[in-house]
């Protein structure tokens, strides 16, 4: 090759191949504009004819069902042309043994109308959902407080490295001379119902995560290979009301920014039995200002504002690479917890979250606070 000949970048490349390909594609269907318009209107033809949805009306409901602009009220502004069913439960509805796992109603947290529906609805038709997105966005909170409000069983598992199989599926016991099972925290939620949140999934230990497959497949069941018994007896089939979550700082496809070590990629498999995917985000800055003053009403709401300015600065820096670690709802709340109890405002926030840094992120993230408060300290 000529050293003086143009070296073509791979992108370029690749967008030229895929432009001919689509070119002779094109070439050989014969589709014309005429053509593509006239798969429009059939298009739109056959959308016309697809029947709309019947409104839901109280006379619809069937027992142990509320429509979610009922079962919520103001605390989420549903439209009323977007009304859809929930199922709610009495206490007496579970059996004892997981009865306690019924979560308190914290009539604080905000609750987002957009993932409350999905979940809400993804429950109803027994999807298996996976929720993921930065620390502190308040993925595990929302699933326990849809499970206050609906009264379902709570049971929330977190995942590390070194997990033990017997805490998820359980273990042979031995008592007064005999052997018997104790049931892990999964099985007992599929005996008896209760909603599953497996924290931290995305470092789970593959064999365990394996042991979960058939699982997390529609009309799948649970294999516990290590209880004695005959083969029919080691299969657990889940009760009607059993639901699992799976919550992580990934989607299970790994960690390319490096802020969250430990996640491995999931088998492709398990990826696929989630139906449902969920994303969370930082709460938009009026929402949190709203929490932040319903969480501590005594709050200067000018104060409140200028932390949470702050805070997103924060997040902004730890996007751009400039800090080490973000700062989450939670962090903030924890900043209002110490100013209640008389540190300053520089302390609070040092305490909570600058001493976590690096020498070399502390200076920036003090010199945020400078840009944000000036000289402020109290």
């Amino acid at each position: 090759m000529s050293t003086d000949s143009k070296v073509v970048p791979v992108e370029d490349l690749v967008k030229i191949a895929i432009k001919e390909a689509m070119a002779k594609r094109l070439e050989a269907e014969a589709i014309t504009p005429s053509t593509l318009s006239e798969a429009f209107v059939d298009l739109a033809e056959a959308a016309s004819s697809i029947p709309s949805v019947k409104k839901i009306t109280a006379s619809d409901l069937k027992p142990n069902q509320m429509l979610a602009t009922k079962l919520f009220g103001t605390a989420v502004r549903f439209s009323p042309d977007k009304d859809f069913v929930v199922t709610v439960f009495n206490e007496d509805d579970w059996d004892e043994k997981i009865r306690g796992f019924i979560p308190k109603i914290d009539p604080t947290y905000y609750l987002d109308k957009d993932h409350v529906t999905n979940i809400l609805n993804g429950w109803e038709m027994n999807e298996k959902i996976l929720a993921y997105g930065a620390t502190g966005v308040g993925k595990t909170s929302l699933f326990e407080q849809l499970c206050a409000h609906t009264k379902r069983p709570f049971i929330r598992i977190n995942s590390t490295g070194d997990m033990d199989s017997s805490m998820v599926f359980g273990s042979v016991t031995a008592k007064d001379g005999s052997t018997g099972w104790a049931d892990g925290l999964v099985t007992e939620a599929v005996r008896y119902g209760a909603v599953v949140a497996w924290d931290e999934w995305d470092v789970t230990p593959p064999e365990i995560a394996m042991g979960m497959q058939w699982l997390l497949e529609e009309n799948g069941k649970l294999f516990l290979k290590e209880m004695p018994g005959t083969a029919e007896e080691k299969f657990i089939t889940p009760h009607q009301q059993f639901r699992i979550v799976a919550i992580g700082n990934t989607q299970g496809q790994g960690d390319d920014t490096g802020a969250h070590s430990g996640t491995n990629v999931q088998n492709t498999a398990t990826l696929d039995r989630f139906t449902t995917a969920m994303k969370f985000e930082y709460l938009k800055e009026d929402v949190e200002i709203d929490l932040i003053q319903n969480k501590f009403p005594l709050r200067n709401k000018t104060d409140t504002k200028a932390l949470v300015r702050f805070v997103n600065v924060i997040r902004q820096g730890y996007t751009s690479g400039q800090l080490g670690l973000t700062m989450s709802p939670r962090s903030t709340l924890s900043i209002c917890k110490k100013m209640a109890f008389g540190y300053t405002l520089l302390s609070a926030i040092e305490l909570t979250y600058i001493n976590k840094l690096t020498e070399t992120h502390q200076k920036v993230a003090r010199e945020l606070f400078r840009k944000v408060y000036g000289t402020k300290t109290t």
